[in-house]
């Protein structure tokens, strides 16, 4: 019996629309909590159980990443992806249900184009993201949308009843899951991801490693500068826009996309850059109008064309196949910030062009088994309880540390678990 089918659950609800005992399809029970009751038991025998005597939080369970081959079997199927919605951050970070944000972006143009954008104009005039305020974000944008869009959520059977869960097994944003995708071929960053499961839904929220955060904080005025070329190269492609004013880092245009992972049901929200006009139609079901902008450095020599293919491709593939988005246009700059080539990337070519390097399959069946992981060991079914995934830096392993109620780690908020099943 492969794992897809031991993991598999069938959930059944009693009258008052607690998890009782389920029967996996492997003929073995497995329990859930049926009352908060049963959850502060089950908390305190974890907490007695996974503690040492000094209070030290000790991993409950490792998930070994090495060797890739464990990944060598067919790619796991990620279904289409379809939007089941869409908002708008406008210039405070404040959620718009509506589209004002989405953008057009046309191209009459194959393969490449030669341009002159300078990507420094109006950089005084910038309207950069509060990382320490967007860092307090976490899910809350995306639950937002949720809450005010429940009958998303409703199944034949449930329709006209109040909502007894999501019938989805995870919630959480792309980039995440791209994060995740990309895992089997980092060698260098870790990362901290921390799950809560309500109502049998797990929701993930990416946290910052302290690595990564003094990488940050002692960053030059260069590599700031240079972190604000991307947002001015949208400015660029966008119809419309008028290139000497100031880009506000903080708006935005996301999506809410709907699909499946073999066994494992997703919803999650990204934010998109625009659609092309001449193929988009509203309202839009899938991304395939849609078209993902990045910035390179200009390709020089065969180092420049072997790091774009291992690391740039491997990003933007995983980025882009997540929500269905066909192309990805690159402008191609110098050291100045001045793009002098736009280029055209196809998605369904970028692991040929990058087959030296890593493989889709591999990255889909890391996610699959990671996800696997994930359902097995975050058992306590509360809003406040949370459970730490960290992978270790330098091509290290994935450990799962059971926190309990830790108002540190804690990230799905109360005004979000105590409506949402009122709805």
């Amino acid at each position: 019996m492969s794992n897809k089918d031991k993991w598999r659950i069938r959930h059944t609800n009693d009258n008052d629309g607690r998890r009782v005992q389920e029967k996996r399809e492997d003929g073995l029970k497995r329990l859930r909590p049926e009352s908060p009751r049963t959850n502060q038991q089950t908390t305190k025998k974890m907490m007695t159980t996974r503690e040492s005597p000094r209070g030290d939080r000790q991993p409950q369970a490792q998930f070994q990443v090495h060797p890739r081959w464990k990944y060598e079997s067919p790619s796991s199927t990620l279904r289409k992806p379809m939007v089941i919605g869409d908002f708008s951050l406008d210039e405070t970070r404040q959620i718009c249900h509506d589209r004002r944000n989405l953008h057009y972006i046309t191209v009459d143009w194959k393969h490449s184009k030669k341009v002159k954008y300078d990507l420094n104009v109006s950089y005084d005039k910038t309207i950069k993201k509060n990382i320490q305020e967007t860092k307090q974000e976490k899910l809350d944008r995306l639950l937002d949308w949720i809450l005010n869009n429940t009958s998303k959520f409703h199944t034949e059977q449930s329709t006209g009843q109040p909502l007894q869960c999501l019938s989805t097994d995870f919630v959480c944003f792309r980039g995440l899951l791209t994060e995740l995708l990309c895992t089997p071929y980092e060698t260098r960053d870790g990362w901290i991801i921390c799950a809560t499961r309500f109502r049998d839904t797990v929701y993930l929220c990416a946290y910052e490693t302290p690595e990564k955060q003094a990488h940050r904080e002692t960053e030059t005025d260069m590599q700031k500068k240079m972190c604000s070329w991307g947002y001015k190269f949208e400015q660029y492609m966008i119809d419309g826009s008028d290139v000497t004013e100031g880009v506000n880092e903080n708006e935005e245009y996301c999506c809410v996309v709907r699909s499946r992972l073999e066994s494992h049901s997703l919803v999650y929200g990204a934010e998109v850059d625009g659609a092309d006009p001449s193929l988009y139609k509203t309202p839009h079901r899938d991304l395939s109008a849609f078209i993902e902008l990045k910035t390179s450095k200009e390709v020089t020599s065969e180092r420049d064309q072997n790091n774009m293919n291992r690391y740039k491709l491997k990003k933007w593939w995983s980025q882009s196949y997540l929500v269905g988005i066909p192309n990805v246009v690159c402008g191609l700059r110098d050291m100045e910030g001045i793009v002098h080539t736009l280029k055209m990337f196809k998605v369904d070519d970028m692991p040929q062009l990058a087959k030296n390097h890593w493989r889709p399959h591999v990255m889909m069946n890391f996610m699959n088994k990671f996800l696997e992981f994930v359902k097995k060991n975050v058992q306590v079914d509360d809003p406040e309880t949370v459970y730490k995934f960290e992978k270790e830096p330098n091509g290290g392993n994935i450990t799962c540390t059971y926190l309990g109620k830790d108002s540190e780690w804690a990230f799905l908020p109360k005004w979000y678990y105590e409506k949402i099943m009122k709805n």
